[in-house]
């Protein structure tokens, strides 16, 4: 089962982690914490604009920046993987900005409880 992480910001076009997101994060690294023997997968989304090659580094790194924020809170990095989609799996349409932000995210599944 794929979850959406709510509430976790980056500036358009960028992958540093803007600190509204850290209550969000924070959440999952007490989840994490509480089942430890948990294993996860971050998966990286962008809309359709731009570049296909630019937003699937952008996912990737989206990705990877939510999973250095998991460990330097004391995650092991093992029991996270990271991965980048780029665009290829939206979630809803990208005829409109309120949709096409919807395709702007980061989810976890969750690959061993």
């Amino acid at each position: 089962q794929s979850l959406s992480l709510n509430n976790i910001f980056f500036e358009k076009g960028k992958f540093a982690l803007l600190p509204a997101s850290f209550m969000e994060l924070d959440r999952l690294v007490i989840i994490l914490k509480n089942h430890p023997a948990m294993e996860i997968e971050l998966t990286g989304h962008t809309d359709n604009i731009g570049d296909p090659k630019l937003n699937l580094l952008l996912s990737e790194n989206r990705a990877k920046a939510v999973k250095d924020y998991l460990t330097s809170k004391g995650i092991s990095a093992g029991k996270i993987s990271a991965k980048g989609y780029g665009d290829k799996k939206p979630i809803a349409s990208n005829t409109s900005e309120l949709t096409r932000k919807q395709n702007r995210r980061v989810q976890f599944t969750i690959l061993k409880k």
